[in-house]
């Protein structure tokens, strides 16, 4: 609703704005030198800073009720004088939203469900926009659709404390589309929930790309939804464009893989389409044109590709081969358990033994891995 008024020139009306609060509103959105002095004042802000920031707002007012009542409020939730700034920084329009009409029943929706101070400063810290999302349109529609998915309060806790944004993205609709496509494909809601728990950045995807990917993982690659493993496709497909998919299935083909070994890698670790180019042809270089391994060996071994080149594989392959050549050990170890061990048994079996027989290659190899 905008009423003019009559007292001002025509560059300034009032707006009544959604979250409880009449401003004076300025269409030439002058300098608010009134909240510049405020923020410097109450936040620490620089004369830059908050300048900076009062840019970002259309509203004009003369009184620091509505601020102090703000600041207040995150005073008592929890906030700290860095966090406050830090927050309306972002956000500086939160300054003026109702504290009792809006602000207080959407963090009451987050400890109903368990959450503490702590736990809602760091989600509000890391999702702005959460205080300028609906409460019966968006919050509480979310929340509900967690809890019949995870079947409690304390699996909702979790996955929100994984992934904060998932209670302001696009209301539960959004969510319930996703686990529509996923039920339809024959994804159980136990095989669900599982995966949501641990990766719930699947339920940000809109329904259109969703069905492309399910459709991709099912027809083109040819995982079916029993796999163990489809879901994890599934969300590693949809978060990479197609083009860039298809390019890195291309660099594995530069290299000799077949279909047949992208397929087995997919299956066990699909996580490695997520791997830069550069990677990539980094260790593909190394563990097939320098070591001599096939595409079967590495396809089915693929967190080779994980790991470090510069400060894992390499530097344990040279231990390795040296330790063994000098008969240094009775340890039999093969290439793919030295270079996948914790660090502790592979320090205990093969590089310890240096330390007496070959102490400069045992200090450049702690030296190299940064210890």
């Amino acid at each position: 609703m905008l009423v003019k008024a009559r007292a001002l020139s025509s560059a300034l009306i009032f707006k009544f704005n959604g979250n409880g609060f009449l401003f004076q509103y300025s269409t030439t959105a002058p300098t608010n030198h009134f909240i510049v002095k405020y923020l410097i004042n109450s936040l620490g802000f620089s004369k830059e800073e908050a300048i900076s920031s009062t840019a970002k707002v259309s509203y004009h007012i003369n009184t620091d009720k509505n601020l102090d009542l703000f600041i207040n409020f995150l005073k008592q939730t929890g906030f700290s004088n860095t966090q406050i700034k830090i927050l309306v920084s972002k956000s500086p329009d939160l300054l003026f939203y109702d504290v009792e009409r809006i602000l207080k029943p959407k963090l009451h929706c987050l400890k109903e469900l368990g959450l503490s101070g702590s736990d809602i400063v760091k989600i509000i810290l890391r999702d702005w926009t959460f205080f300028s999302r609906g409460l019966d349109t968006h919050i509480r529609p979310v929340i509900n659709c967690l809890r019949i998915l995870l079947g409690s309060d304390e699996n909702v806790v979790k996955v929100i404390k994984k992934t904060s944004w998932l209670i302001s993205y696009n209301g539960g609709t959004t969510i319930q589309d996703c686990l529509n496509l996923l039920q339809s494909v024959g994804c159980s809601n136990d095989k669900i929930k599982k995966f949501v728990l641990t990766r719930p950045g699947i339920l940000k995807l809109g329904a259109k790309k969703l069905e492309e990917t399910l459709h991709r993982v099912e027809k083109e690659f040819g995982v079916s939804p029993d796999s163990a493993m489809f879901l994890h496709i599934v969300s590693v497909l949809a978060s990479h464009s197609r083009s860039n998919v298809d390019k890195k299935v291309e660099i594995f083909k530069s290299f000799g893989w077949s279909d047949s070994d992208i397929l087995t890698m997919l299956q066990k670790l699909p996580y490695c389409v997520g791997l830069s180019d550069a990677k990539v042809r980094t260790a593909l270089t190394f563990l097939m044109n320098e070591l001599g391994h096939e595409s079967a060996y590495i396809a089915s071994r693929p967190s080779l590709l994980m790991c470090s080149l510069e400060k894992r594989v390499r530097p344990r392959y040279e231990i390795w081969k040296l330790v063994n050549e000098k008969q240094l050990t009775k340890c039999k170890w093969g290439f793919y358990t030295v270079v996948s061990c914790p660090e502790s048994r592979f320090l205990e079996k093969y590089v310890l033994p240096l330390k007496a027989e070959l102490p400069d290659l045992y200090d450049l190899y702690i030296k190299n891995i940064g210890k």
